[in-house]
């Protein structure tokens, strides 16, 4: 297995790509396929092609990268793991220090029993390669139009340095993921949530 540049893939290795995405994601969690490729997509490769692939990009101004997306295309042989570990090895490498992401919210009112189940799989997944559920509440993007899922925040270090505060985390992700300052509604709804 390895992983590799999104500009490294053949025609037929992108399609690939883009049938995992599609098969990984609702519709209302994703973005038109060629709209991902303004920030960083890494996919892992094996014998048979395309695995999984993880979108990520650099929050500006810190060492840390945001995690948009990541997908598997085949379960339940290790790919998952493997992945993170390669995806984790490589920005460690690049000096990056903390790797940030959200998830859906298990939590959430209405979701149905199988979505639980597949939120709190997810999260399992993720807190056993070493990643962090954050206490934060009433985390959104601040673009949301009432469509998007409840979501958590969750955070792994890629280096030995000292974690940020929970309010540094969550005011430097809503600036450097989506331009919002932490003076700004939404973002101070989530402070108050946290009791930060």
């Amino acid at each position: 297995m390895t992983l590799v540049e999104s500009s490294a893939l053949t025609r037929a290795e992108r399609e690939a790509v883009r049938a995992i995405y599609e098969g990984a994601f609702p519709d209302e969690l994703q973005v038109p396929f060629d709209d991902l490729f303004v920030d960083r997509m890494l996919v892992l490769l094996d014998e048979d092609g395309p695995a999984g692939f993880a979108l990520v990009r650099d929050l500006s101004g810190t060492p840390w990268t945001f995690l948009r997306y990541y997908a598997v295309g085949r379960r339940g042989r290790g790919t998952g793991s493997a992945m993170w570990r390669l995806l984790t090895d490589v920005l460690a490498r690049e000096g990056r220090t903390r790797l940030v992401w959200d998830v859906e919210d298990p939590d959430e009112v209405g979701l149905s029993p199988d979505l639980v189940e597949e939120h709190r799989r997810r999260i399992v997944f993720y807190e056993r390669l070493g990643g962090r559920l954050q206490p934060v509440r009433d985390y959104l993007p601040p673009h949301d139009d009432g469509h998007a899922p409840q979501l958590l925040l969750m955070d792994a270090p890629l280096a030995d340095v000292p974690d940020p505060s929970l309010r540094e985390l969550v005011e430097t992700v809503y600036l450097r993921r989506y331009g919002v300052r932490a003076d700004h509604p939404v973002v101070r709804r989530t402070l108050r949530a946290s009791s930060l």
